[in-house]
């Protein structure tokens, strides 16, 4: 994937995240239990989507992925706790995708990927994070409708085109 790519998906998923804030806007909804969605509640799932970075970044950035921290019971409880952990996390490799070149973005390294060596591309991983941040939003849709919110697809990539009108409501 070139690096315009790359930078479109940033955005797609930094969108969808806003949509996701927007319909969930207090933090009680975040912890409220959610029965028969496959996360206990919307703060776990989305908890994963934000602690996958921390996984990532440092395979993507210093070529050694790290195991996946777990949840903290009193961490990911409140929008300014999420946001502090996913500004922290996609800052960096926004950051650091904004410096790298084509070339940089397509070099095959040899990633340390849980004590096996993996030849990746930069590029490959970044889009391997994202698209597992974006499978993860049927989670959220699913969570959503158990939650009683409109659970309708607008975190499809086609809405973040800007050519439809839509937003989420309860």
């Amino acid at each position: 994937m070139d690096k315009v790519a790359l930078q479109d998906l940033v955005a797609y998923t930094g969108w969808a995240w806003d949509q996701i804030k927007a319909a969930v806007p207090d933090d009680k909804t975040l912890r409220a239990t959610a029965p028969g969605s496959g996360w206990p509640a919307l703060r776990n799932c989305l908890a994963h989507i934000v602690l996958a970075y921390d996984r990532w970044v440092p395979a993507i950035v210093d070529l050694h992925s790290r195991p996946m921290p777990d949840l903290a019971p009193d961490d990911f409880l409140t929008w300014p706790q999420i946001d502090t952990h996913r500004r922290r996390t996609r800052d960096v490799l926004q950051s650091h995708l904004d410096a790298w070149t084509e070339a940089d973005l397509r070099e095959r390294h040899e990633v340390d990927v849980d004590g096996d060596r993996i030849r990746y591309t930069r590029g490959e991983l970044i889009t391997h994070l994202l698209l597992h941040e974006r499978g993860h939003h049927g989670d959220v849709t699913t969570l959503f409708w158990q939650l009683g919110f409109e659970s309708e697809t607008v975190l499809e990539y086609r809405f973040h085109l800007g050519r439809h009108e839509r937003s989420i409501s309860k």
